[in-house]
C-alpha cells in the first residue's frame, strides 16, 4: 500500500475518558457552604453522576461535582474532532427512558431531549436497508422485533418463520415485568445468552437464521457476541418495542442543562478514595487542576465513574462489589473517518450494512459505511465513514495496523472512487463502546444494589455498570441512588 499524506495531523478521539480519575479543581474548605445539609461529593459528570447530584440538592443535600475532563457530559457529550463536530459516543436515546424525560420535562427541556424516530441505519424512508446476502430489507432498530415484520426477512425459511409467534409470550411478559432502564428488574431472565435462548426456542437452523439476521446485527450495534451476552440485557429492548430518537436539542441536551445548574468541578483528578472512619465517611484524594494534593471528607461519596475503575479507585470495596467491578470491561467499536477535499465529496448520500454471516467476505466485515457530501452551512466537511463489524474487531487488534490501513481494502471495494489523494485528514474514532453484559451480570448488580440499599452507607455506586448498558440506563440508576441516599440521610 502506498504512503499519502494528509494536510492535517492524524487525530484521535478516545472516547469513554471521563470518569477513570475524577476530582475537583477548588480548595476543600470551599466546596460547601457552612450551612446545615449533608454533604455529597459525586465523582463522575456523566449524566448518572449529574442526575444524582440535581436530586440530592433538591432534597437539602449540599453537592459537589468532580469531573476529570474539561468537559461535562460523559459519553452524552458532543466535541470538536479535528474538522468534524459532533457526539463522541451516544447519539440518541430510547423513548422508554422514563427517568430521563422525567428530568427533561422538570428542567423545561423535554421537547429537546425528545425527537424524531429513526431506526439507526436502516430507515425505508431513506431507501437505506440492511443486505444478508439474500436481499435489502428493513429489520428495525435496537429497540424492536415485531413477528411480522421479522417474517419479511428475505432467505428465512419456512420453517423459521413459522417458529416465529413461539417467541411472543416471552417477549410480552418481559415487557410486562423488566424496566430495560433498571436491568436489576430482570434477574429472573439472567440465567442463558442471547444465542442460547434462540436456539433453544427455535431450533438450531431457525435459531441460526435469527441470530444471522436479525440478533447478530442488534448486537454488533453494541458489541455483544450473542453467545456471550446475558439474553435479558438485549431481550429488555426487544421486548419493549420502543422507539430509539436523536434528542431535538442534540444528545448533550439534557446534561449541558444540568451541567449549567450544578457545581461541577472540571479539570482535576481523584487518586483514591479510603475505605469508611468510625464515623462511616469516607475521604476523597484528589488533585486539583494545579496539580495540588487536596482531600475531602463528605458525608456521603457517590461513584458515577466507569465501573473498570472502580477496583483501583475506590478502597475497601465488598467482595460483592469488588467481584462486580472486575466483571466490567468495555466491547471496542472500531470507526474511522476519511475527511475530503471539497472538491471529491459525494455528490448525494451513500451507504451500507451488512450482516455478519453475508457471503461477500468484504461485505461480511463491515458493519456500515457512508459517504457523506459535505454541508458548509453547518461547518461540516465532505468525509467517507467506516465502521469494522464487531466479530472482525479482534482480528484488527491483533494486526498491529492503524485503523485506517486495515479498513482501507474494505472501504475501497465498498466505494471505488474513494482515492488517498482526496483526502486532507483522518478522524480515528475507535473507542471503548459499551460496558459487556454476560450471562450472571445481572444478577451480581442486583446483588451489589440490594447490599448498598440495607442501611445508610458513606459510599454509593451509580452508573451503567449497575443499570443497564446506555445513556437511560445511567440517569434512572443517578436518581434512583439519590432516592435510596435520601432515604437513608434524610
Amino acid at each position: 500500500m502506498t504512503e499519502y499524506k494528509v494536510d492535517q495531523q492524524r487525530r484521535n478521539l478516545v472516547k469513554g475518558l471521563g470518569a477513570a480519575t475524577l476530582a475537583s479543581s477548588v480548595m476543600p474548605g470551599s466546596l460547601f457552604a457552612s450551612e446545615p445539609g449533608p454533604t455529597a461529593v459525586i465523582i463522575g459528570a456523566g449524566i448518572a453522576g449529574l442526575s444524582a447530584a440535581w436530586d440530592l440538592r433538591k432534597a437539602g443535600f449540599q453537592v459537589s461535582i468532580f469531573e476529570k475532563e474539561k468537559f461535562t457530559g460523559g459519553r452524552m457529550v458532543e466535541l470538536q474532532t479535528g474538522p468534524l463536530y459532533g457526539p463522541t459516543h451516544a447519539e440518541g436515546v430510547f423513548n422508554e427512558n422514563r427517568e430521563m424525560f422525567a428530568l427533561a420535562a422538570e428542567l423545561g427541556i423535554e421537547k429537546q431531549v425528545r425527537g424524531e424516530a429513526y431506526d439507526q441505519v436502516w430507515n425505508p424512508d431513506d431507501g437505506i436497508g440492511l443486505d444478508n446476502g439474500h436481499g435489502i430489507y428493513y429489520p428495525g432498530g435496537m429497540s424492536d422485533f415485531d413477528i411480522e415484520n421479522t417474517m419479511k426477512i428475505p432467505g428465512l425459511s419456512r420453517e423459521t418463520i413459522n417458529k416465529l409467534p413461539l417467541l411472543q409470550a416471552d417477549m410480552d411478559e418481559i415487557n410486562a415485568t423488566v424496566d430495560p432502564c433498571l436491568l436489576e428488574t430482570g434477574t429472573a431472565y439472567d440465567n442463558e445468552s442471547v444465542g442460547e435462548y434462540y436456539m433453544r426456542m427455535l431450533g438450531k437452523v431457525a435459531g441460526k437464521e435469527i441470530i444471522d439476521y436479525k440478533i447478530e446485527q442488534n448486537c454488533a450495534g453494541w458489541g455483544w457476541d450473542p453467545f456471550e451476552t446475558s439474553k435479558i440485557a438485549l431481550l429488555s429492548w426487544l421486548a419493549s418495542k420502543k422507539q430509539f430518537v436523536y434528542p431535538r436539542g442534540g444528545i448533550g441536551a439534557l446534561t449541558h442543562k444540568l451541567d449549567s445548574l450544578l457545581p461541577v468541578q472540571n479539570n482535576t483528578t481523584v487518586r483514591y478514595i479510603t475505605p469508611a472512619d468510625s464515623n462511616g465517611r469516607h475521604t476523597v484524594h484528589y488533585l486539583n487542576e494545579n496539580l495540588e494534593r487536596r482531600s475531602v471528607t463528605p458525608d456521603v461519596v457517590v461513584c458515577a465513574v466507569e465501573g473498570k475503575y472502580l477496583d483501583s479507585m475506590v478502597q475497601g470495596l465488598t467482595p460483592k462489589q469488588q467481584a462486580l467491578a472486575k466483571n466490567c470491561f468495555f466491547t471496542k467499536q472500531p470507526v474511522v473517518y476519511w475527511v475530503l477535499d471539497d472538491k471529491y465529496a459525494s455528490e448525494e448520500f451513500a451507504t451500507g450494512a451488512y450482516t455478519s454471516s453475508h457471503p461477500d467476505p468484504i461485505k461480511a466485515q463491515t458493519y456500515h459505511w457512508m459517504a457523506m457530501p459535505g454541508y458548509p452551512q453547518f461547518n461540516q466537511p465532505p468525509y467517507v465513514r467506516y465502521s469494522l463489524t464487531r466479530r472482525y474487531t479482534p482480528e484488527w487488534q491483533n494486526s498491529d495496523m492503524a485503523i485506517e490501513d486495515y479498513c482501507w481494502p474494505m472501504i475501497k471495494s465498498l466505494y471505488p472512487r474513494l482515492e488517498k489523494s482526496h483526502i486532507v485528514d483522518i478522524v480515528d474514532y475507535t473507542s471503548d463502546s459499551l460496558i459487556h453484559m454476560p450471562v450472571g451480570y445481572v444478577n451480581q448488580m442486583a446483588e451489589v444494589l440490594r447490599e448498598q440499599r440495607k442501611q445508610r452507607k458513606g459510599l454509593y455506586l451509580a452508573g451503567e455498570y449497575v443499570a443497564g448498558a446506555h445513556t437511560g440506563a445511567a440517569c434512572a440508576s443517578g436518581r434512583s441512588v439519590a432516592r435510596d441516599i435520601v432515604g437513608h440521610w434524610i
